[in-house]
């Protein structure tokens, strides 16, 4: 999935990434490889494909990248292989991986359905490493991407063009109301869109992930969560008399009211490591 995590972090970006909450990919990798032996390995990727050489260089097996917006090829040396497929009907036989590897691509798909798949193709004993984010319940978590206006491609951290928090604190009349005091009609318009109807992302909260993640059969290893955020919102000038002054609290109350459970707002980037049961569960009723 192409994303800022291509630009150079910052020293307090590299302290983030220490913490194992990295803002770029290649971070990200060189995590995931220090967590599993990648030498010999197969391994499918949800999203994105990583250059050939870098897979190549740790000795990579096979790799497929799992991705329905990207052609299906292989590359020259059959080590990378790019199937046109969702996360959610992963074209693998059962148990043909050893690992799932994934960066900047869980806020996109339908999780609970996407991690039984991941347990189904797991070997015994398989690890699944996902790092995502910004999510639904982050400031920025309308994630402001994969949007065209006019001749240009927008993109969250680049165009701050939405309050934070305006995804969870405003209804459509009221954010296209906010939007159109200092916007063009018709980008307010297609922003409401985006916030409000479009499914490039899921909108699930911290808490849904969890929730997934305890359901998939798949054991518990690690799940961190941040709320670091990597750049400045400078949103553009809006109507004083429409725009609210919110708080993490106040929206963290309004949402966990409408959705009846505590909800916690500010989670934007998370790291998740499960593993699959190296064998069979006992029934302890039998």
């Amino acid at each position: 999935m192409p994303s800022r995590s291509n630009s150079t972090p910052s020293a307090e970006a590299d302290e983030k990434a220490n913490d194992g909450l990295a803002i770029s990919e290649e971070f990200v990798f060189a995590d995931f490889a220090s967590r599993m032996k990648l030498s010999g390995a197969v391994i499918a990727e949800i999203g994105g494909s990583f250059p050939v050489s870098m897979l190549e260089e740790h000795g990579v097996a096979r790799w497929y990248s799992i991705d329905p917006n990207r052609e299906a090829e292989t590359s020259e040396s059959g080590i990378r292989q790019v199937l046109t497929a969702r996360a959610e009907e992963i074209p693998l036989p059962d148990a043909s991986v050893d690992a799932v590897f994934s960066c900047n691509a869980f806020q996109f798909i339908n999780v609970p359905e996407a991690l039984g798949e991941t347990h189904r193709v797991l070997k015994p004993g398989g690890l699944l490493y996902a790092h995502f984010g910004p999510i639904w319940s982050a400031a920025d978590g309308h994630q402001l991407e994969y949007v065209r206006h006019g001749d240009r491609d927008l993109a969250f951290w680049r165009d701050t063009l939405l309050p934070p928090w305006a995804h969870l604190s405003y209804t459509p009349a009221e954010l296209r109301a906010l939007l159109r005091s200092g916007l063009p009609e018709d980008l307010a318009d297609l922003l409401v869109w985006h916030v409000h109807e479009s499914d490039t992302i899921n909108r699930m909260f911290f808490e849904d992930y969890v929730a997934a993640a305890l359901d998939s059969g798949l054991r518990w290893g690690t799940v961190t969560a941040s709320d670091y955020l990597d750049y400045e919102i400078v949103p553009p000038r809006f109507d004083p008399a429409i725009l609210r002054e919110v708080t993490r609290a106040d929206v963290s109350a309004a949402v966990s009211e409408r959705r009846g459970r505590p909800t916690q707002i500010g989670p934007r980037d998370v790291l998740m490591i499960l593993r699959k049961d190296s064998a069979p569960a006992v029934d302890l009723n039998a």
